[in-house]
């Protein structure tokens, strides 16, 4: 079996006779690309991948939750944590973590009785804090739209804190104050 730098050369080679040999550029650069998937695909199983105890199962975050706004509504709401700078490139903290956001909430009873629905689909950039191995705090900054019934309300600032603490691998509880959304708190996965 070829090891990693080997097949890499090897598809270099092919690479540069093809399309100089007047077989076309273009299958030259196929194989070529072939070539580098076989080295990746090598060099993969060179280094199997080891797991720790406290390695998340997933590679994304996701959260359930309900959530209450300013305006005194109730609703619920998910989200997907896509970490974008994972804690191995932060050289201070090992623990933190830069992250995308997204998803949203629906609120969809107030409580003074009404039962307005508004809809608050959102993104947001997260850095996460690693103050020890199962708790985190984190700022957030993005943008929400706002939908009510009769259409749309325009976009607003999503600006909060939260905090979240891990209960076993990944599955924690979390509590976040910010707008839209005054406070959600929920489970994460």
């Amino acid at each position: 079996m070829l090891d990693a730098l080997e097949a890499k050369a090897i598809g270099r080679k092919l690479a540069r006779a093809l399309a100089t040999c007047g077989v076309g550029l273009g299958l030259g650069a196929l194989l070529g690309l072939a070539g580098a998937l076989a080295c990746s695909s090598a060099e993969a199983q060179s280094r199997p991948r080891t797991f720790g105890r406290n390695d998340p199962l997933m590679p994304v975050r996701i959260d359930a939750r309900v959530s209450l706004d300013w305006y005194g509504a109730l609703g619920t709401g998910a989200r997907v944590d896509i970490p974008l700078v994972a804690a191995p490139r932060l050289q201070y903290n090992p623990r933190d973590e830069v992250s995308l956001s997204l998803g949203g909430d629906v609120t969809f009873v107030s409580l003074d009785g009404t039962s307005e629905i508004k809809v608050y689909p959102s993104f947001a950039f997260q850095w996460s804090l690693g103050v020890s191995d199962r708790f985190y705090f984190y700022p957030e900054v993005g943008v929400t739209a706002v939908i009510h019934r009769s259409g749309w309300d325009g976009l607003s600032p999503n600006l909060g804190f939260g905090a979240r603490y891990y209960l076993h691998r990944s599955f924690g509880i979390f509590g976040r104050l910010g707008w839209p959304m005054a406070l959600s708190g929920g489970a994460i996965f």
